[in-house]
């Protein structure tokens, strides 16, 4: 089922997944709801069923090339947005460079990736890589790798007749490592790019990982020796002499080789698939949405309290052109709350909920703006009272949406004042939240917490670990650094076997 190519890759980067040509904006929102995804375009139809379909084709790809089942039942899907251009991206995060054709985001505030039509597809490849690599395999991998596993991928190609390609070289990438001066192996082993200065030097981290990440899945004996090293990283050896041992090189001769390598030309796979015609329902979104819906996922990732009044005009402004349309007051409920007034925003959510007492987002900003008012009150019953009603509309929405790892977290959460915090019914739901949402890194904190709490080190440090390792983990990977040597310093109090 696999044929493996050298040095013809030129030809065969048209190939490259690509959407329509841009097209007029219709400013009309539809929406696709797939296996695995939830499309959002104001394009036409038929860009919006060609893209949703290249997504569930690259997710087959991913599934075949990984071994990992089809089956998504019970899974939370990704949202993705088209938008015209970058005008309408920057309505979404207004500090974009320019230059950028789209984002991919995970917080705790949502999941989305969004981009321009017909620009940039390996930047969501890249993303969605990434995704679908913490939701179906969460392991420990060093940063390099997971960088440039997504990288590795970002250039597939797949069609509806099941022909695709894996592994095609990117010529910027090519460029880069022709043009500029290598990170030593060392560094690139252990190095986080986001201590690297200018994006010349985060550029070369990403080539060079792409290249390594290629050179290593290529060939059979490298990838079981290479499988071998993860072993070794989980078991606590240091990631360089490990590294170097399993492999069987040393860094001037590894370096030597992905040289030779990349001269001889890089090699890739034709990769005969099942045939997909995914199924899709698709749906017109309200008028409201054109004046709404971007400006909504701005203020979604915002906190309460920030300042930005341009936006809550915006959202007050489409209210009063829609009136009764549940899409303009969910967004304005949510502007109030974290840009205006609260009493205002409570009161849009009681017109929402009365045009639809399912609406997930509606019964999560209530069940939020409770909790908020229960955490400023010193009355202990009222305080009781009001979670209480928090814990209502919690449930509500779990049952409109099990999936919501929002939800969830606020489940598990607003339960870490009790006394009898965690019960088993809290890991559970705290279980299910990073199930729905592993790319989450603070959600996974959440939950290692509540594992370390019940006396459950195995489980948090699973939990931990991809946070410890990620490239762009922050504070957060700081933070999960400390947890881990703490988990490390009981083991080895209670004579336990010492890992990473």
């Amino acid at each position: 089922m696999m044929v493996v190519k050298r040095g013809a890759w030129l030809a065969g980067t048209a190939l490259v997944l690509a959407l329509s040509a841009p097209q007029a904006a219709l400013a009309d929102w539809r929406r696709a709801e797939t296996a695995h995804f939830v499309v959002y375009s104001n394009g036409s139809e038929r860009n919006l069923r060609d893209y949703a379909a290249r997504l569930e084709r690259f997710d087959a790809l991913l599934r075949f090339v990984t071994n990992v089942p089809t089956n998504a039942d019970g899974l939370r899907k990704l949202p993705v947005y088209l938008v015209e251009n970058g005008r309408e991206l920057r309505v979404v995060q207004p500090d974009l460079p320019e230059g950028v054709d789209g984002l991919y985001r995970a917080s705790a505030f949502d999941i989305r990736a969004i981009l321009v039509r017909g620009r940039r597809d390996d930047l969501l490849l890249h993303e969605y890589t990434h995704h679908y690599m913490s939701q179906t395999s969460p392991g420990s991998y060093p940063g390099w790798f997971r960088e440039g596993y997504a990288e590795y991928f970002a250039t597939a190609t797949v069609d509806a007749r099941g022909k695709s390609t894996v592994g095609l070289p990117d010529p910027g990438r090519l460029r880069t490592l022709q043009e500029q001066r290598w990170l030593s192996i060392p560094d690139l082993l252990t190095i986080d790019p986001m201590t690297l200065e200018g994006r010349g030097q985060r550029g070369v981290f990403y080539a060079q990982a792409w290249l390594l990440t290629h050179y290593l899945l290529n060939d059979g004996e490298r990838q079981q020796r290479f499988g071998q090293y993860l072993l070794d990283l989980r078991n606590g050896s240091d990631p360089v002499e490990a590294f170097f041992t399993r492999m069987q090189t040393t860094p001037e001769a590894l370096s030597r080789d992905l040289n030779a390598y990349m001269e001889r030309g890089l090699r890739y796979a034709e990769i005969n698939t099942p045939p997909l015609d995914p199924q899709m329902d698709v749906s017109q979104l309200p008028d409201s949405a054109d004046d709404v819906l971007l400006i909504g996922l701005n203020i979604r990732e915002r906190r309460p309290g920030t300042e930005d009044a341009a936006l809550l005009a915006q959202a007050r402004t489409a209210a009063a052109r829609h009136p009764g349309d549940a899409l303009a007051l969910t967004v304005l409920a949510n502007a109030e709350m974290t840009l205006g007034d609260p009493t205002a925003a409570e009161a849009a959510l009681q017109q929402v909920l009365a045009l639809e007492p399912d609406n997930v987002e509606a019964l999560l900003m209530a069940a939020r703006r409770r909790i908020e008012t229960a955490e400023q009150t010193s009355d202990q019953p009222q305080m009781i009272a009001t979670y209480r009603e928090a814990q209502a509309f919690l449930r509500r929405a779990y049952t409109a949406d099990p999936t919501d790892y929002r939800v969830l977290a606020e489940i598990a959460g607003i339960r870490r004042i009790a006394s009898d915090y965690p019960t088993e019914n809290d890991l559970t739901t705290w279980r299910m939240a990073v199930e729905h949402a592993p790319q989450v890194l603070n959600l996974r904190g959440d939950a290692a917490e509540a594992m370390i709490a019940a006396g459950l080190d195995d489980e948090a440090e699973a939990y931990l670990l991809p946070i410890a390792n990620d490239p762009h983990g922050g504070r957060n990977a700081t933070q999960a650094r400390r947890r881990l040597a703490e988990i490390q310093a009981r083991r080895a109090a209670n004579g336990g076997p010492v890992t990473p």
